[in-house]
């Protein structure tokens, strides 16, 4: 009922819009020379899944590689600001409240972004966990450039898409550049940057063990998705790691997971430490990116080791289609799940299907063919660091976007 109401005023909208920027002399060009000279992006990020901000990281990769003197910005809030925090590809990263939940703030943050272009021709492109219509709507009033991207209003955007569920969600972040005429490799993989300063931080936290490899094991998720591996078998799987593989083991986590995984690492023992609650998102990746193996459930915090190409072992639900979220086909990766069955999953799901001794087994085939050394925890750290004299403009705060913009919570 609300989408037959809806659909017909998109429609009215959109005909107005036209109509409003034919006789004004400024509607956006579609033709497809115009398209692809366009040199100004705003890639908008409001959502709040890790997971999906990673896998919108290959666009700006592929945007500059196709436009090296582009003008990229991204503009966002919650995690999507520190998934993107470091990334050299952006001129900028701006704060941008979810349109979701503060129309008003996020229009006029979407403005100020636009006014940096200059009055020359920009584009928003929309990925498939920014398409939701307040987002089209929102970026309508920020001026008048071009819409293009994935959106559940296609009224709205002059170059819509719809979603896919049997492709990958970085092949589908790949496809925008496309729409303006551009190609794209589409076995680009997500990145997360880390400063110096992450790194320092990440390095302290691995201090005060012996000279060991280190194995990072993700064993809480953030609660979006039932994907949980029994904690007696992540303890074995430890144990494992320790005795056969001699490793210390590091189990990171939010703060709100810091006492059952200080539990956790108490039942390891020793040569187990918990870093939960003591990094944020740049500062994870770069503590996968200087150990030498991870294994972790589906959750976001996977997604952060996987930007780190870290030899990984996921655990993975049976529901969820592999090739929409997983490194399928890489080498330094290993998918263990049961048989596939349909969603959704039963409640208190747990991945049963998967047991200790297949883990350990990929383990021990990923250190054989990867196996620990500095040079290759080394050749991580220079993938990803960004030293501070090529640092771009960084956050801008929501204060800065306008006086009226000072108040409220911006968390």
């Amino acid at each position: 009922m609300i989408g037959a109401i809806k659909r017909p005023a998109f429609r009215s909208i959109a005909a107005a819009e036209r109509m409003m920027r034919t006789f004004s002399g400024g509607a956006p060009s579609l033709d497809a020379a115009d398209l692809a000279g366009i040199r100004n992006f705003l890639i908008p990020s409001t959502h709040s899944y890790l997971g999906a901000a990673v896998h919108e990281t290959p666009l700006i990769e592929a945007l500059r590689l196709a436009l090296p003197n582009a003008n990229i910005v991204a503009a966002g809030s919650g995690v999507s600001l520190e998934v993107y925090q470091h990334h050299p590809g952006l001129t900028r990263v701006v704060f941008a409240p979810d349109p979701n939940r503060d129309f008003r703030r996020s229009v006029r943050c979407f403005r100020e972004v636009v006014r940096g272009f200059g009055g020359e021709p920009w584009c928003a492109l929309f990925t498939v966990w920014n398409s939701r219509s307040r987002m089209a709507l929102a970026m309508m009033l920020s001026g008048n450039g071009v819409r293009a991207g994935f959106t559940v209003a296609p009224p709205l955007v002059h170059l819509p898409l719809s979603d896919d569920r049997e492709a990958s969600q970085i092949v589908k972040s790949l496809w925008l550049p496309g729409l303006l005429g551009h190609t794209a490799p589409l076995d680009l993989e997500p990145r997360i940057y880390f400063s110096e300063a992450d790194l320092m931080h990440a390095r302290r936290l691995l201090e005060g063990g012996s000279n060991r490899p280190d194995a990072v094991l993700i064993t809480r998720t953030s609660g979006g998705q039932p994907t949980k591996w029994p904690d007696e078998r992540f303890v074995a799987v430890a144990k494992h790691l320790i005795d056969a593989g001699g490793c210390r083991v590091v189990l990171p986590g939010t703060a709100a997971d810091a006492g059952e995984t200080n539990r956790l690492a108490g039942e390891i023992g020793r040569e187990a430490r918990s870093v939960a609650g003591k990094t944020t998102i740049p500062q994870l990746a770069a503590l996968c990116a200087l150990s030498d193996i991870a294994i972790a459930v589906d959750t976001g915090a996977m997604h952060v080791a996987r930007t780190q190409q870290v030899p990984l072992v996921i655990l993975a639900p049976g529901w969820q289609n592999p090739i929409e979220w997983m490194p399928v086909d890489k080498p330094w990766a290993r998918i263990m799940r049961g048989p596939s069955f349909p969603p959704p999953p039963p409640a208190n799901y747990t991945i049963q299907e998967v047991s200790v001794e297949e883990v350990s087994g990929s383990v021990d085939e990923l250190l054989r063919l990867f196996p620990p050394s500095p040079s290759a925890r080394q050749a991580r750290v220079e993938r990803s660091l960004v030293r501070e004299a090529e640092a771009h403009t960084s956050v801008l705060q929501a204060e800065e976007c306008t006086a009226e913009l000072r108040t409220g919570d911006h968390r």
